[in-house]
């Protein structure tokens, strides 16, 4: 991810626009927090981390993955019951890393870096592989920490919907304000 990257297309100036802004940031917070609302354990950590590492700079993304697993452990341990046991919070380090490994992994292109369509095979390829690392991540932590055997396809695949619905659905909300902001520009100013 190069922030001086030469902007030569209006999707590439929308998505500066964005990259730069607090409201894609504070959004993408925002979404992180009701997912852990609406998810016990399967929050998507790789579908809106990825997402906020192909659109914002990358601390800022690491920030939104880290807020995002810190209220899921909170609500976790608080209000879910979840067991005061080493291997429970070692589980939660076992999501974090996997997850910090596929922000790291989305940052390496941002989305001004690309045309439209190439962000868009970038952000894909990014949540596929991103994916892969955070489950592998997973089933190596299970040698360790045991529980590998309810990583079955129907549990993975699963987990995976849940992770590109949320990716899919707020990377069309990006695409909306980077659409919006283009208008903005265009419009006359009086």
């Amino acid at each position: 991810m190069n922030p001086s990257t030469t902007l030569e297309t209006p999707w590439q100036w929308g998505s500066r626009s964005l990259y730069d802004s607090r409201l894609w940031y504070y959004g993408l917070l925002a979404a992180g927090s009701v997912s852990n609302v609406l998810y016990y354990c399967t929050v998507p950590l790789v579908g809106i981390g990825v997402l906020a590492g192909t659109t914002l700079p990358r601390q800022r993304a690491l920030r939104v993955l880290l807020m995002m697993w810190g209220v899921n452990q909170f609500l976790g341990f608080t209000v879910r019951g979840y067991p005061y046991t080493v291997s429970t919070f070692a589980w939660g380090g076992v999501m974090l890393l996997g997850a910090i490994v596929a922000v790291l992994l989305a940052s390496m292109h941002s989305a001004f870096s690309h045309n439209q369509t190439r962000h868009g095979l970038w952000l894909t390829a990014s949540l596929l592989l991103g994916f892969v690392l955070y489950e592998l991540m997973i089933w190596l932590g299970g040698f360790a920490l045991g529980g590998v055997h309810g990583l079955t396809l129907s549990v993975l695949g699963e987990i995976f919907l849940g992770n590109a619905l949320w990716g899919t659905g707020l990377a069309a909300v990006h695409w909306g304000l980077v659409q919006r902001w283009l208008r903005l520009k265009e419009a006359p100013s009086d």
